[in-house]
């Protein structure tokens, strides 16, 4: 049944900037789902948009056009009929979404067994987000019995993979052109997990294969990603607007530096990664990004803060595996305190966060907040430390 078509599961910067982008021009037919009818609307309406990729701080645009779309909620049924005729999706959301695609993902499962399709189906999670495959597995595998759990085994695969290109918010000029536009950097790779289901596919291009996914995400989202946001959140508070801003400042370097060194030396532990493995996180280079001067809002980089602050995310994951590997996370703390001031009024998330800060104080609002247990002696310690740094910054 090999196809050329891919449902991309999200149809925001990454599903409709780094995914789109990537795979038409690999020649495939793009298949855009999404949770809210009135995007799914308007894509079909306008029947394209643009993608602008800036690069040395210049953007160039390509038209994406010819795609299907359709809304989860709205059209679930045919969403499900088309994942159960193809064999290659991406998901592009984050886990408060995690319920409506693991319902889709069951609902396609369930079909393709009773239509009797015995070609794989592998779906690819472009996530920033720790342990993205096992909790997709695990929620499908809620949804289904016990004939159509061995059938999920046999048939569909579900791959960590890392998104190695960012969506920022487009410029006035860019939405003039086109308001459903997408702006992001460059980079035209697809690193995924090797447990496809059938085989590696041979003919897309982009792909590379990467062992220990899990972990390769982990480091990204745990060592990589955890700097990003720390360069939005203490360039908020400097009074910067963009990250190649925040970037070159030699205080937010140092802060990302201590931060790479404490996550790094967990997740080498973790995983046995070699050095090698590791010596891109543990040493970042930020000319190039200064350099290209994306316009990516530092708002948007440290956006729903809720979620970027929770148990396994960026800040606290790797503080309390600190704990177990005898390590004191000073830099980690201290980058979820900025975390905690971080304010968005636009932000639905950001405002919920000093709502709760106002309504039950800081220190209640992060136990909330992280999940950590008051009853763990370690996570106690590490509440104690953020509230420590936070009181420290603000002064």
């Amino acid at each position: 049944m090999r196809t050329r078509e891919v449902m991309i599961i999200g149809a925001g910067k990454i599903g409709r900037g780094y995914l789109a982008d990537v795979f038409t021009n690999e020649g495939f037919h793009l298949i855009f789902v999404n949770g809210k009818p009135d995007t799914i609307d308007k894509l079909n309406e306008a029947g394209k948009y643009t993608i602008f990729t800036t690069v040395d701080g210049v953007a160039t645009s390509r038209l994406i056009s010819g795609y299907e779309a359709y809304s989860s909620s709205r059209d679930f049924d045919k969403v499900v009929e088309r994942l159960s005729q193809i064999d290659l999706a991406c998901v592009a959301l984050y886990p408060n979404a995690y319920e409506s695609v693991a319902d889709v993902i069951a609902g396609a499962t369930k079909k393709r067994m009773q239509d009797g399709v015995k070609e794989p189906l592998n779906i690819c999670m472009f996530v920033n987000y720790v342990f993205t495959g096992r909790l997709m597995k695990e929620k499908v595998n809620a949804r289904l019995n016990d004939e159509e759990k061995a059938y999920f085994k046999d048939h569909i695969g579900i791959i960590d993979s890392l998104t190695r290109r960012n969506g920022s918010q487009p410029t006035d000029e860019m939405l003039a052109q086109d308001p459903l536009c997408i702006s992001t950097g460059a980079g035209n790779i697809l690193p995924v997990g090797d447990e496809f289901v059938g085989g590696r596919p041979s003919d897309i291009k982009a792909m590379q294969f990467v062992d220990k996914a899990e972990g390769r995400l982990v480091l990204k989202v745990w060592c990589g990603n955890v700097q990003h946001c720390t360069q939005a959140n203490i360039g908020q508070f400097k009074g910067y607007t963009y990250i190649y801003e925040s970037m070159a400042d030699p205080y937010v370097q140092k802060m990302c530096a201590g931060i790479a060194q404490e996550a790094c030396d967990v997740v080498q532990k973790m995983y046995d990664f070699s050095d090698e493995d590791m010596y891109s996180s543990r040493h970042r280079d930020y000319e190039a990004a200064i350099r290209n001067r994306v316009p990516d809002r530092l708002t948007r980089v440290a956006a729903d803060p809720l979620r970027k602050l929770s148990r396994n995310e960026r800040y606290i994951g790797p503080a309390m595996k600190c704990f177990e590997y005898g390590i004191v996370p000073y830099y980690l703390s201290r980058g979820a305190a900025y975390e905690l001031i971080f304010h968005n009024d636009a932000d639905a998330s950001a405002v919920k966060m000093h709502q709760m800060i106002d309504e039950l104080g800081v220190e209640e609002a992060l136990w909330q907040i992280s999940g950590l247990k008051k009853e763990v002696p370690h996570e106690k310690a590490l509440h104690e430390l953020i509230i420590k740094n936070y009181y420290e910054i603000i002064g």
